[in-house]
């Protein structure tokens, strides 16, 4: 464990820069947003938004009935087995439907809603993870810091961002990483 717990967290690889970053204190707490961030991208980039965002405009051969729609997205949760964001995106999609919400508020929304549930739910996994592997004051320093970046995340403008390419690649660029001499925390 002397590289850290963060090594042993089994979750996708994209999400190991955000639990180590939320473990150092060395990385101010918009490095660990940053990370947040570029994780949900990754993950959000193989869901089926594309798919998604026509179903909620109602292109296709999907009907105006709610329960043609709801059918539909259920078809879709075949074509994303094992994809919890994938699923997750799909669940506030059928309850955007049921609200009777379309067009390009819903898709603003839905994607919203499952960004802001997904990373919840992946920051308690982190959590529970060092709980196990570190301890309860280790767990309790990442937990604060992941909910720090947590509501510094603006779920708005990455769902703009996913949507204006519909999860197409442009959105997915590194994790900006401080190298050089003038690049280390502040003093």
């Amino acid at each position: 464990m002397s590289d850290g717990p963060h090594r042993s967290l089994q979750l996708r690889r994209h999400w190991k820069p955000l639990a180590e970053r939320a473990a150092k204190e060395a990385y101010p707490v918009n490095e660990v947003g940053e990370a947040l961030v570029h994780a949900l991208k990754k993950e959000f980039l193989e869901a089926p938004l594309a798919d998604i965002c026509l179903i909620l405009d109602g292109k296709g051969q999907v009907s105006l009935f709610s329960d043609n729609r709801i059918d539909t997205l259920e078809e879709l949760r075949e074509t994303c087995r094992g994809s919890a964001a994938g699923n997750t995106l799909i669940d506030c999609a059928i309850d955007a439907v049921n609200a009777g919400m379309t067009g390009k508020p819903a898709r603003i929304i839905v994607l919203k809603e499952a960004l802001a549930g997904y990373s919840f739910s992946v920051n308690r996994s982190i959590e529970e993870h060092y709980l196990r592997e570190a301890g309860s004051r280790d767990a309790n320093f990442v937990r604060d810091r992941l909910g720090a970046a947590y509501q510094q995340c603006n779920f708005d403008s990455i769902a703009g961002e996913l949507l204006a390419g519909w999860g197409g690649m442009s959105t997915a660029k590194s994790l900006p990483r401080n190298i050089g001499i003038d690049a280390g925390p502040p003093l």
